[in-house]
């Protein structure tokens, strides 16, 4: 199997969508090892999830907090976007990782940018604290072109109150 083909991923068939989750799966891991080799440094060393951006030749990755009710943090809101427009529409694959454990990996179509939100309370407990690693791994083909984001990890920001 030739993983470097050029081209339309949707003229190889059926395998397009095996060669796409197989590099999803691959940079995933790839990442997911680089996050446990870093898990026994001081979480301190990443910075805050508030206006937090990472830059590519390809776009940018940006990260920050939205308040919910009462709650100063309440959300972490999380967007990749990609320059060329026209590679934007299409399949997103992504996992979103707390602390280095998977907290929900999905699959998306999306006719614009990935963007979503992070709820700190989902199903009656908080699934992030103050001080907890953030990162998202995401991945989306557009012909020829594969887009994997950069590591984005941040931290949660501390409670004004």
């Amino acid at each position: 199997m030739n993983l470097f083909r050029t081209g339309d991923p949707a003229a190889y068939g059926r395998s397009a969508g095996f060669i796409r989750t197989l590099l999803f799966a691959v940079a995933s891991m790839i990442l997911m090892i680089t996050g446990v080799q870093a898990a026994g440094a001081a979480q301190a060393d990443y910075q805050p999830c508030t206006n937090y951006r990472v830059t590519t030749n390809w776009g940018r990755v940006e990260v920050d907090t939205r308040p919910a009710g009462t709650d100063y943090i309440g959300n972490i809101a999380w967007a990749m976007f990609i320059n060329d427009i026209s590679h934007v529409p299409g399949r997103y694959d992504y996992q979103i990782l707390i602390n280095g454990s998977p907290l929900k990996t999905e699959t998306i179509h999306k006719d614009d940018n990935l963007h979503f939100t992070i709820p700190r309370y989902q199903g009656g407990n908080y699934v992030y604290d103050s001080g907890d690693e953030i990162q998202v791994i995401a991945s989306h083909a557009a012909g020829k072109h594969l887009y994997v984001t950069p590591i984005n990890r941040c931290t949660v920001p501390y409670s004004g109150g």
